[in-house]
């Protein structure tokens, strides 16, 4: 049989046989073979492959970015819609073009190069300016590198910048371009304008159920109910694991003999406060203080005008003010001045009770919540090794809580993590990574820990899912109405400041025509296309530059009123001198513009090939 098969083997048909299949497998089953994209790369430019570590690392810097300025981490499809990923993709797509070219020309970069690099960094800088080893490895652990990975990412940058100063350095930009760029800033104009608002309109009737019905189809999308998740989730931390700890007698008795002196109540003080209309009334009462008089007889002797506030017996840590605080708690008895962003303020301090050490009964709570923190600390990662292998014979994990003493919560958690925020012990910084799980998670599935935090752990089973819908008509039916009145009336204004705009382009001269709504014509400062620096801003501007003088425009304002305008003076900015600085200063931007035109051009000529199941792995998206 073999001899047959081997026969065969050798005839025409059965190489064009295997030839197809070999295509068809090319073609359909076996595409990274050709592409050389495995699950580790997000995409390939050239020879130059995109690692998912390395996007990862840098799709999570823009988002915590994001976090930073906004106080909330955008979701997966949020980022999307930021455009976040796909402009970190063509960042790191563009430094792998550059990368293929830093291959075809062998650039290099010596150890001493990279070393003076980091060294001038000031991010790994002490104060005075000096490069801090221990900074520069927390900085590192913190962004997720290692040593080795950051020095070769140094090395690289080192070696991409060799190349484009070797192509685009010195590129001188014409002297006209001087001229031109002078006429774009510093050409001014002049204008009469006025403003209208909603209440030049003519009253809007309320919309009808066909019109809701139509605006409701128009904006669906607006107006969905988000997919929602209702889980069963159980947070191990060691606050939480304290919580649920009992510390025997003997054992608070021994923390209480261990650390008695340092368990005290809190020093109190009875403080009035007197605040001060300004400085002279602060030097009338520290002058009188000085000559021996009391409080009340400098009140009584000058007409202040200022009453007391008394606090009554407090502790330092009731009064907000740190100012009123050190005032009133970092001196004896008496009058002290405080100076508070509000102005000075008298604060008399009488009857100061010190603080004294707790008996064993007065300081049980605290004794509890010492020891148990300390046991909680413990015994951590032996409960979390509990959990794991009880967790791994598929028992649901209100059961396992349950046996190990501990509470579950059952909550609903929407894709964008609504519902997050009412998870108890859950860290800030674990909440994406566990809304990430939870957005990955399908039911009947073995859902694995997810780690929140230092020696924080979280486990969750997934009881229901509730997919996005449309909202109904009468379930948003308020909402609605307001957005469809809000449209109308933002319609027929811009449609009015059009008109009026349109007729003062004709000939009506622009002073009738506001007059006609109950407006005044003004003129402008001269101002520039950034604007006048005060009420005319860039975008209308830009629009008063768009014609000539007698040009009339209408442009809609941030706070959606109208401005109504019409040019009176065009004045052509005078000629500058050309100076070797501002020549230079402009060539840098010219050779930056021609470097990001270059290197497009240099990536869209090697190709971009994206692992899209790979990115939408790290995106956290449905594939």
């Amino acid at each position: 049989m073999l001899d047959t098969l081997k026969r065969y083997s050798n005839t025409w048909v059965a190489k064009i046989l295997m030839a197809l299949l070999i295509l068809s497998f090319g073609l359909f089953g076996i595409a990274n073979v050709f592409t050389n994209l495995g699950t580790s790369s997000v995409a390939r430019v050239g020879n130059q492959s995109i690692s998912a570590v390395e996007f990862d690392r840098a799709y999570r810097s823009q988002l915590n970015n994001i976090a930073r300025q906004t106080g909330r981490q955008p979701s997966p499809e949020e980022a999307m819609a930021f455009g976040i990923p796909g402009s970190v993709l063509n960042q790191l797509a563009s430094n792998a073009a550059l990368d293929q070219m830093v291959e075809d020309f062998g650039v290099g970069a010596s150890d001493e190069m990279v070393s003076e690099m980091i060294a001038q960094d000031p991010n790994f800088a002490t104060t005075l300016g000096v490069f801090d080893r221990q900074q520069f490895t927390q900085m590192l652990r913190q962004n997720g590198y290692t040593e080795s990975e950051y020095i070769e990412a140094q090395a690289e940058s080192v070696q991409r910048s060799q190349v484009i100063r070797g192509l685009f350095g010195g590129a001188m930009a014409p002297k006209t371009i001087l001229q031109i760029t002078n006429r774009v800033q510093n050409d001014s104009r002049t204008i009469d304008y006025f403003t209208i608002s909603n209440n030049v309109l003519d009253p809007i009737d309320p919309p009808t159920e066909d019109q809701l019905v139509s605006y409701l189809e128009e904006n669906q999308a607006q107006y969905r109910a988000e997919a929602k998740k209702k889980i069963e989730v159980l947070v191990l931390t060691p606050e939480s694991l304290a919580r649920s700890l009992e510390p025997t007698e003997s054992e608070l008795r021994a923390e209480y003999e261990q650390a008695g002196d340092q368990l005290t109540s809190d020093e109190t003080r009875n403080v009035t406060l007197w605040r001060l209309r300004d400085d002279s009334q602060a030097d009338t009462l520290v002058q009188g203080i000085a000559q021996g008089q009391s409080l009340d007889q400098i009140l009584a002797a000058n007409n202040f005008g200022i009453t007391a506030t008394p606090l009554g017996q407090v502790s330092r840590g009731d009064i907000e003010n740190e100012a009123i605080a050190s005032a009133a708690f970092d001196g004896d008895k008496g009058l002290t001045i405080a100076d508070t962003a509000d102005g000075k303020v008298a604060v008399m301090v009488r009857n100061i009770v010190p603080a004294e050490q707790l008996s064993f009964e007065e300081a049980r709570d605290q004794l509890v919540a010492n020891v148990a923190a300390d046991q909680a600390r413990d015994i951590i990662i032996d409960k979390i090794d509990e959990i794991e292998e009880q967790r791994a014979t598929l028992r649901p994990i209100s059961e396992i809580a349950a046996d190990v003493g501990l509470e579950t919560q059952t909550v609903e958690i929407t894709r964008s993590g609504e519902g997050l925020d009412t998870v108890n012990d859950l860290p800030q910084d674990g909440q994406q990574r566990l809304l990430t799980a939870i957005n990955n998670a399908e039911q009947d599935a073995l859902l694995p820990a997810v780690t929140i935090g230092g020696n924080a752990m979280a486990w969750f089973d997934l009881l229901e899912e509730t997919p996005a819908r449309d909202l109904t008509l009468d379930e948003v039916r308020d909402e609605l109405e307001t957005a469809w009145m809000e449209d109308q009336r933002a319609q027929a204004l811009a449609e009015k400041a059009s008109e009026l705009a349109s007729r003062v382009e004709q000939g009506t001269p622009i002073f009738d025509v506001a007059s006609e709504v109950g407006q005044i014509a003004q003129p402008s400062l001269p101002l520039t296309r950034r604007g006048d620096g005060s009420f005319i801003t860039a975008n209308v501007a830009s629009a008063a530059f768009s014609g000539g003088e007698g040009h009339a425009d209408a442009v809609r304002l941030q706070d959606g009123t109208y401005l109504v305008f019409q040019v009176t003076g065009v004045t052509p900015a005078e000629p500058i001198e050309v100076t070797q600085d501002n020549l230079s200063s402009v060539s840098d931007n010219v050779a930056d513009d021609l470097y990001q035109q270059f290197i497009t051009a240099r990536r869209d000529d090697l190709g971009v090939n994206i692992n899209q199941g790979t990115l939408n792995q790290i995106l956290s998206l449905d594939q």
